[in-house]
């Protein structure tokens, strides 16, 4: 179950739309395609979350497919932070009213998250998985609580912002 790339997620259009968002004019066209970006986004995040969450139930999986089960998490992770870095950049850049307190706040999520998910990488390489399934499976349960926490997080402030926008 492979996690579409950036480029594979918002197309060519949208990828044009991100790199040039700062020359766009209409914020109502930049609101909506932001919303529906970050929705799919979360949408693919969670996805690989539960891809993890079913796989950390049953026995230890082979090397391969514990891989590749965790690249699909890593990868939407990073779809999602590499969005989220280009959303905060275009409203911070906008100077949209009332919002800085949410951003701020959203970056600290973020930061932690970043945190916590560099340490939960390096502590368990594929070879500590392999021998230590049941800590790695308890483990892993924090981090992925951690990581729907944060876009639970991102769902409650940035939607109504971005639906503000593309009202």
């Amino acid at each position: 179950m492979a996690t579409p790339s950036v480029a594979k997620l918002l197309g060519l259009k949208g990828r044009r739309m991100i790199m040039h968002a700062s020359r766009q004019v209409h914020s109502d066209a930049m609101g909506a395609f932001w919303l529906d970006s970050l929705k799919t986004a979360h949408s693919n995040l969670l996805n690989a979350i539960e891809g993890l969450d079913q796989l950390t139930r049953g026995p230890l999986p082979t090397k391969d497919v514990l891989v590749e089960v965790r690249w699909a998490v890593s990868e939407a992770s990073l779809v999602r932070r590499v969005l989220w870095g280009r959303i905060h950049a275009y409203l911070s850049q906008h100077a949209i009213a009332g919002v800085e307190e949410d951003l701020r706040h959203l970056q600290e999520v973020d930061r932690r998250l970043i945190r916590s998910s560099a340490e939960h990488v390096t502590r368990w390489s594929a070879e500590a998985v392999m021998s230590d399934w049941p800590g790695y499976c308890r483990a892993s349960k924090i981090m992925r609580s951690k990581m729907v926490d944060a876009t639970s997080e991102e769902k409650r402030l940035l939607y109504p912002i971005l639906e503000a926008l593309g009202a």
